[in-house]
C-alpha cells in the first residue's frame, strides 16, 4: 500500500495525521478542485487571492491529513461501454463480513462497498458492459466467495443523479459571513 507524503516529503504511516479545522481558504481550494481536479494551482491562487505556493502547501497538507484522498476523473460510462449499473445486496455468515469485504475489495467491477444495518449486510455498486458480463461478475466472481449467504441484484434502469462530491458553498458562505 502506498501512503501519502507528509509535509517534509516523507511517507506517512497508515494513519493520517490529525486534521485541523478547515478555514475559508481550505474550503475554497477544495471546492475549486471538486469542480475540476485539473485546475492549475496558479489559477486557484489567482481566484482566491493567495500565492500558488500557499495553494500547493495547503493541498499537500490536506492530502497528508486524509481530507483529499486522491485526484481523479469522472467518466461517462455509457460512452465507454459500461452502461449496466446495479446494486447488489449481500448477506454474509455472522462474523465473516470483514473477510467478505476484503475479498470483494479486490474485484475491479465492484465500485463501492457499504456495510449496512437492515435487510442486507453489504451493499455493492457494480458496473458491467452488458447483462452477460453482469451475470458473470455475480455468478463467477461474487456469489462463489466463501461466507456469502444471499445475493440480491437491484438493476438500475436510469440514473438521474450520480455525484461523488458534496458542494461546500453553504460552508464557504457561512465562513465568509463570519469574517466580514
Amino acid at each position: 500500500m502506498d501512503f501519502p507524503l507528509n509535509l517534509n516529503g516523507n511517507k506517512t504511516s497508515n494513519k493520517y495525521s490529525k486534521p485541523h479545522s478547515l478555514d475559508l481558504i481550505d474550503l475554497r481550494i477544495i471546492s475549486m478542485l471538486c469542480n475540476d481536479s485539473n485546475t492549475p494551482f496558479v489559477e486557484i491562487a489567482r481566484n482566491i487571492g493567495i500565492s500558488d505556493a500557499t495553494v500547493h502547501i495547503r493541498v499537500k497538507r490536506l492530502m497528508v491529513e486524509g481530507i483529499i484522498r486522491k485526484f481523479t476523473i469522472v467518466l461517462n460510462y455509457d460512452v465507454i461501454g459500461y452502461d449496466h449499473l446495479a446494486f447488489l445486496g449481500i448477506n454474509t455468515k455472522p462474523g465473516f463480513t470483514d473477510i467478505v469485504i476484503s475479498k470483494l475489495s479486490l474485484l475491479d467491477p465492484v465500485l463501492e462497498i457499504h456495510e449496512m444495518y437492515g435487510r442486507f449486510d453489504l451493499m455493492l455498486k457494480i458496473r458491467a458492459k452488458n447483462l452477460e458480463d453482469m451475470r458473470n461478475i455475480i455468478e463467477n466472481k461474487i456469489r462463489n466467495l466463501p461466507h456469502i449467504v444471499k445475493v440480491e441484484l437491484l438493476t438500475v434502469l436510469k440514473s438521474v443523479k450520480e455525484e461523488q462530491i458534496i458542494p461546500l458553498d453553504a460552508e464557504i458562505d457561512a465562513l465568509q459571513k463570519n469574517i466580514v
